[in-house]
């Protein structure tokens, strides 16, 4: 017969046990709802934005005219399910962002926009009754007076909304945004800043 201190022993490694595989398979569990809610869908938004849904208007400051350099991020919803539309609006209300036609921007002094947030399905208006487990973020490099900063600002936001409402923050290949990727980004805003300076100069 097992006694108290042999029965909470027992029950402890099992919990234990539990508590292990649990931290184990949460990242492939993870991955595979993120596959899940991407295949659910045949269009993306993401799919037009390098073309023309998202052609930022050029500010007189670019010195790019022929070329965007866009940074496109993605929210997904970890559980496959629609998000709140209220609370999305909101939250981007909260977080100071401009309501422009259907779509969120975020404004830097002298009314530019430094970044857009948009559903990630057609046709992208962000409204009450809109129904969307993708939340997409794009961002010109070529048209932002500091791309450094504005990058460290679209990624603040993403990480806020995405703790938030829930939702793994995504790359323009719509894979989970790794440590590289953002370091690849960062380095890619910095070279575009050096141009701009050397333009400048």
């Amino acid at each position: 017969m097992l006694n108290n201190f042999q029965i909470i022993l027992i029950v402890g490694a099992a919990l234990f046990f539990l508590i292990i595989l649990y931290l184990f398979f949460k990242p492939l569990f993870t991955r595979k709802l993120i596959q899940n809610s991407l295949d659910s869908d045949t269009k993306f938004f993401i799919e037009e934005a390098k073309q023309r849904t998202f052609d930022l208007e050029y500010k007189p400051h670019n010195e790019f005219p022929d070329e965007q350099e866009l940074i496109i991020l993605n929210l997904i919803s970890l559980d496959n399910s629609n998000f709140d539309m209220n609370q999305v609006i909101t939250l981007l209300k909260n977080l100071d962002a401009k309501y422009v036609n259907g779509f969120f921007s975020f404004i830097e002094d002298g009314n530019e926009e430094i970044f857009r947030i948009a559903s990630g399905i057609n046709p992208g208006l962000i409204e009450t009754d809109t129904n969307t487990h993708v939340l997409f973020l794009a961002m010109d490099l070529n048209t932002t007076k500091d791309p450094v900063l504005a990058f460290e600002k679209m990624l603040d936001c993403a990480s806020n909304i995405s703790d938030k409402l829930h939702a793994s923050i995504c790359n323009s290949d719509r894979a989970p945004l790794s440590k590289q990727m953002i370091e690849h980004l960062r380095s890619r805003a910095q070279q575009i800043n050096h141009l701009k300076i050397m333009k400048n100069f």
